[in-house]
Parts: C-alpha cells; sequence; structure tokens
C-alpha cells in the first residue's frame, strides 16, 4: 500500500467537487530569456484565445487573466498549470495554480465538462518526502528535502569538540582515545535523535546521508528502526555540503523509491488478476463500473497514448457528481443522474478516482517510448477495496 502516499489524489477533491464546465490550460511558464515576460503574454493571449473560442465565459476568463499577470515568475525552464470552474463567484472561478517541473510536452487549453489533469500529475515530480543529512565527527547538519528542490537546512548539531585521537602510548593516551571514540558516539547520538523526529514529521520515505565512511556508520547505528530503513548512503568525504550534490543524490534516491513502489503495484495487480476474489478489474467498462460502485482503491493508467494506451481521444458520459461516469447516458440515468456532457476517458477517471478517495498512478512511457505498466485492456485497469457489486 506504499504507493497511496505518493499518488494520492486528496488534493484535488475539493477541486473535483465544483460543478463544470472548467478550463485547464498548461502553458510554458518558462522565465530563461531577456524576453521571457513578453513570450509569457503571447502565450497566455494564445491560451485565452483557445478558451474563448471554445466556449467560455467571460467571467472564468477574466479570473484566469488575474492569475496569469499576478503569479510569481520561477526562474529558468517551467510549465504552468491553471484551472478555473465555470461556476461559482468570480473570486473563486480559479481553482488550481501550479507550477511544473519542466514546460508542459503539449501546451493546451481546453474548455471541458471535467478538468485536464492527468498531464499535470504526469509531467510534475512525485510526492517523496525526504531527510538529507551531511555527518561528520562533531556533528552535522540536517535538511529537508523534496525532489526536483534545493535541500533546505532545518538545523546544524554541533556537540563535543574533544574528536581528535592522538598519537601515543600509555594508560593517558588511551583515555583519551576513549574520551574522544566517547565523544564521536554522543555527536553521532544526538545527531541522530535529530533525524529521527524529522522522518516522524515529514512522513519522510528516504534519508540521505552524506559525510565520511566511519561517521556514516555511526549515524546510521545510531538512528531509530525506521529511519535507518530508510537511510541511503552517498560516497564522498567530510566538509561543507555541495547543495547540487546533495539534490542530485536526493532525486536518485526519490526515483529509486517510486521505481520500487510501482514494481509493488504491478506485482500486487498481476497477482490479483484472474483470482475468484475479484479484486482487480481492467478495461474502461469494468474500472468504470467500480469507481461508480465505491470500490476503487488505485487506478493504473497506461499514459503512452499509442496502441495499448489510454486514448485520449475516447469519451465517456459525465455528470455533475464526479463519480458518475459511464459509457452511455443510460448508465448514469440509472443512477439518477442527468448527463451534463462527455469527456475524454482519462480526464474521467482521474477526476472520478479524485473524488472517491482513490489513488491514481500513471505509467509513463520509459526512455524508447515503450510501456512501463502491467498488460490492460484498454490502457487502464483498477485494484479493488471490494469486488463490485453486481449491476454497478
Amino acid at each position: 500500500m506504499g504507493i497511496r502516499r505518493d499518488m494520492d489524489l486528496q488534493f484535488l477533491r475539493d477541486l473535483t467537487a465544483v460543478p463544470g464546465p472548467y478550463a485547464t490550460v498548461y502553458l510554458d511558464d518558462s522565465h530563461d530569456t531577456e524576453d521571457a515576460d513578453r513570450l509569457h503574454e503571447l502565450r497566455w493571449a494564445e491560451a485565452r484565445r483557445q478558451l474563448e473560442g471554445a466556449g467560455a465565459d467571460a467571467t472564468t476568463l477574466e479570473a484566469l487573466d488575474a492569475a496569469a499577470a499576478t503569479a510569481p515568475r520561477v526562474g529558468g525552464r517551467a510549465g504552468r498549470v491553471l484551472v478555473a470552474a465555470g461556476t461559482g463567484p468570480p473570486g473563486e472561478r480559479v481553482r488550481l495554480d501550479r507550477t511544473l517541473p519542466e514546460p508542459p510536452a503539449t501546451p493546451s487549453a481546453t474548455w471541458a465538462p471535467v478538468p485536464d489533469l492527468l498531464p499535470m500529475l504526469v509531467e510534475q515530480p512525485e510526492h517523496v518526502p525526504a531527510v538529507a543529512v551531511r555527518v561528520d565527527e562533531t556533528g552535522g547538519e540536517v535538511f529537508r528535502s523534496q525532489p526536483g528542490n534545493a535541500p533546505a537546512e532545518v538545523e546544524q548539531v554541533r556537540g563535543d569538540e574533544l574528536v581528535h585521537k592522538v598519537r601515543g602510548g600509555g594508560w593517558s593516551h588511551l583515555a583519551m582515545q576513549e574520551r574522544v571514540e566517547e565523544s564521536w558516539r554522543r555527536n553521532a547520538a544526538d545527531l541522530a535523535q535529530r533525524v529521527d523526529k524529522l522522518v516522524a514529521a515529514t512522513g519522510a520515505r528516504v534519508v540521505v546521508v552524506t559525510g565520511d565512511a566511519r561517521s556514516r556508520s555511526r549515524l546510521i547505528d545510531a538512528l531509530g528502526s525506521r529511519a535507518a530503513e530508510l537511510a541511503v548512503q552517498v560516497e564522498r568525504s567530510g566538509g561543507p555540503v555541495d547543495v547540487d550534490e546533495l539534490t542530485a543524490a536526493v532525486d536518485e534516491a526519490a526515483r529509486d523509491v517510486v521505481v520500487a513502489d510501482r514494481r509493488a503495484l504491478v506485482d500486487r495487480y498481476e497477482k490479483a488478476t484472474g483470482r475468484a476474489d475479484g479484486l482487480a478489474v481492467e478495461g474502461v467498462d469494468g474500472v468504470l463500473a467500480a469507481l461508480r460502485s465505491g470500490a476503487v482503491d488505485t487506478v493504473l493508467l497506461d499514459t503512452v497514448f499509442l496502441d495499448g494506451g489510454v486514448r485520449r481521444d475516447r469519451t465517456v458520459c459525465v455528470a455533475d457528481e464526479p463519480t458518475h461516469v459511464a459509457t452511455t447516458p443510460d448508465q448514469l440515468r440509472a443512477l439518477g443522474s442527468e448527463p451534463t456532457g462527455e469527456a475524454a476517458v482519462d480526464a474521467a477517471l482521474t477526476r472520478a478516482a479524485a473524488a472517491s478517495g482513490a489513488a491514481l498512478v500513471p505509467f509513463p512511457p520509459d526512455g524508447d517510448g515503450r510501456p512501463t505498466g502491467p498488460s490492460m485492456a484498454d490502457g487502464v485497469a483498477a485494484l479493488l477495496r471490494y469486488p463490485v457489486p453486481s449491476g454497478a
């Protein structure tokens, strides 16, 4: 169940609870040239024209105008996603405004019954909270970190100054060496205590430890069981921490966590497929029925929009109730919902998953464009909390 910590859609529940239609805009928001502000204005103007041509109302467009004009600029390459509801008070129309680490592969502006959220989930880094530590014989520094961002120092821990052994013989030198060893242990224990607290407070899923080999070993021995299990050592000498090196180490460790989570999820799905208990379904019809019945634990989506992947040009029927989504209007009417329109199947699935409290895991292609997820009919499947009731 570890995957749910990463792909939980709780932050989208409030957004999806608002009746549509929705404007969804994916912009290149890079500010890496002298004319970046002018390019931003032109990109937004083009997106606005697309929305207006698709039928977006003036109040929603004005709310998006204000958001596009006032948001802080991020230096370098970046993307941005804006989602606005076509209903509600003018000041509450913009429901989501988020920066992406890279410009969107395909900038877009859509006006549809449901928001277009899957590209954002695919393109943004997965949430893997991390703690990073630089340790030496005198203590060290503890950092809170998030993949894609430079680690932010939380505190420095400095212990006893008696940290250097002396050469020579005799009982006095032996006693001094024992005192130095004890000083090292106390310093490591103090630092470990801070790390344990931060791991518990942040829900960290990885602890990156850098410093000389002996100091790393002492720290890990002093950590609590949870932090020690999460520890990843970075081979380097002591000295001032290199932020770029630490950032790269955190990013690599977070990617390893994501890969392991997805492997575990694929294994869980493959074991559940075909079992008599009915705790896995595949294909659009089966997953929609499970979402309507509230049975979905995790939705799996193949985002290779080619043969076998989720087809973005396929549409399904939606209603104001986010989990009321079906392949035909009659299926919705049988639930007591009147269809409000049609939406791309991936957008409808994402909205329904968020509203139902399910997790969603998109499987992007690998470096060669090949699928990374399990084999699934229509490119979609779900792991269930309980079997889908008959007739759902």
